[in-house]
């Protein structure tokens, strides 16, 4: 659906389904539909089970409806950030994309120096830590990083999002990769800004649109009654 079918299809049902004539604004419609789409983007990378834990690649349908959303970020030793105080030792910090939303898969290239005195590059993965983990297992040699594997921390700061990214102090990172949803762009009636994502979740971010001016009327109905 375009905008203006969403719109349309919007006024429809909340008409027709709930009986309510209230005359909604485009303004009002599209937030209405932008607040409905994240809902469905949240619901679709996450277990409603299990929060945090993302499965949407466990099932192509909904690979397919979040396939519009899926983007790269490589960043270079270059662009590292070090120095910063809040680091823990062996850090650095990678700035995020600015329509950074969450992470599907992440790597770095590192390197080290084996038993032979030769120096060894491979593609290493990254995993997601919780900060309370951390004093947990850094000192753990069973599950601190090490060759195959590096941490990642998330660290807000201002505007932008950024990753502390930590490694074993014998290792030396040159590059990190990262694989990410975007956060969807807005769908906006009036300068006709489609959806971006696959057609076939359109019915329901439309559907959840509708939820959310119900709720709103809520206090009208109740008010009223």
């Amino acid at each position: 659906m375009t905008a203006e079918q969403m719109h349309e299809n919007f006024e429809r049902k909340i008409l027709q389904l709930h009986n309510v004539e209230k005359t909604f604004t485009s303004v009002d419609v599209s937030s209405f539909l932008n607040k409905s789409q994240q809902v469905v983007v949240d619901s679709l990378y996450s277990d409603g089970m299990f929060p945090g834990r993302s499965y949407f690649e466990a099932d192509e349908k909904v690979r397919t409806e979040l396939a519009n959303l899926i983007r790269n970020h490589a960043v270079t030793s270059t662009s590292f950030v070090t120095g910063a105080a809040e680091l823990h030792q062996n850090a650095f910090f990678v700035e995020m994309p600015t329509n950074y939303l969450y992470s599907v898969k992440e790597e770095c290239t590192l390197s080290y120096t084996d038993c032979n005195g030769n120096t060894v590059s491979r593609i290493t993965r990254v995993i997601p830590k919780r900060h309370d983990e951390y004093l947990e297992d850094i000192e753990n040699p069973y599950a601190k990083p090490y060759k195959e594997l590096v941490w990642r921390l998330d660290y807000g700061i201002t505007a932008a999002k950024r990753h502390e990214i930590i490694h074993a102090s014998n290792n030396t990172i040159s590059s990190y990769r990262m694989r990410y949803l975007k956060k969807p762009t807005d769908i906006n009636i009036n300068t006709g800004v489609d959806c971006e994502l696959d057609s076939s979740v359109h019915e329901r971010i439309v559907d959840g649109a509708v939820d959310i001016a119900i709720r709103l009327l809520v206090p009208d109905n109740k008010q009223n009654a």
